[in-house]
């Protein structure tokens, strides 16, 4: 297990494709650093562009949209409507930075679905299917919380199902040693990703994934847990990180966000 402290049918099946491909080439030891290339007709050009889910609700589609909305509408704060959303939308906008897309699917009948989207790495010319359930937990989280994920990749909607969807479970608590062996015996790819509440914004304290989700793409792919400047020696901030080929990885929007803010303040 990896560690630190949509689609359409067409996408779909050339996905499929894809992984036997790797698969093949890793058994004849041939898949390496500069074997993808040679796979021919797999690229970021030739790929599906992956659908996008409709939101949930017609009145907020992010954490400051859903904010105004709860104050104007006076919903309580401890109601569990509004901890069980701002929590979604906190890891909604936490996972942008490690190349999630998302948007916000919970109602009635979603089998336990919080978050529908796509995760893109820096190994695949193409993102990953996900389905994610959001769990504001208080107390420790356990193994039949994987229990209830199984349930929502078999109630998730079309392009959505298929053996190369990866099913994400959410906290602001670790995963537990229960909760690993769950999902590392899963037989789906699937991860538990903690994710804290920061100052009204969500940050990245664990992400944990099973061998599945290597299968399927995220071979070579690492996790490590990054510092973050603090005023003090006190209560250091970290935060999780994605590398690949021994350097830190964002998705290129994030990047460009990034120099774009940095522009403005320079200028």
């Amino acid at each position: 297990m990896r560690f630190a402290n949509g689609s359409n049918n067409n996408e779909a099946r050339f996905h499929e494709c894809y992984v036997q491909l790797r698969r093949n080439a890793k058994n004849a030891a041939l898949f390496g650093p500069g074997a993808l290339p040679f796979i021919r007709g797999i690229s970021s050009e030739s790929a599906p562009t992956p659908i996008q889910p409709q939101p949930s609700s017609l009145h907020h589609d992010s954490l400051e949209s859903f904010l105004k909305y709860a104050r104007e509408a006076s919903l309580s704060p401890k109601s569990t409507t509004y901890v069980g959303t701002r929590y979604e939308y906190l890891c909604l906008s936490a996972l942008v930075r490690l190349g999630f897309t998302l948007t916000r699917t919970g109602g009635r009948s979603d089998h336990g679905i919080d978050l529908l989207g796509h995760w893109q790495l820096p190994s695949l010319p193409f993102p990953l299917p996900v389905v994610m359930q959001c769990k504001a937990l208080k107390s420790k989280a356990g193994p039949n919380l994987v229990r209830e994920l199984e349930g929502a990749f078999v109630g998730a909607p079309r392009g959505w199902k298929g053996e190369n969807v990866v099913g994400v479970l959410c906290a602001p608590r670790e995963a537990t040693k229960g909760v690993m062996e769950a999902i590392r015996i899963l037989g789906r790819p699937a991860m538990w990703i903690m994710i804290e509440d920061h100052q009204d914004h969500g940050r990245v304290r664990q992400m944990v994934w099973n061998e599945r989700v290597g299968e399927i793409g995220a071979e070579g792919v690492g996790v490590q847990i990054r510092y973050l400047p603090s005023q003090g020696q006190e209560n250091v901030e970290k935060e999780v990180v994605l590398t690949w080929k021994g350097s830190i990885w964002e998705p290129r929007h994030v990047r460009d966000h990034r120099a774009e803010a940095a522009d403005h303040s320079n200028g």
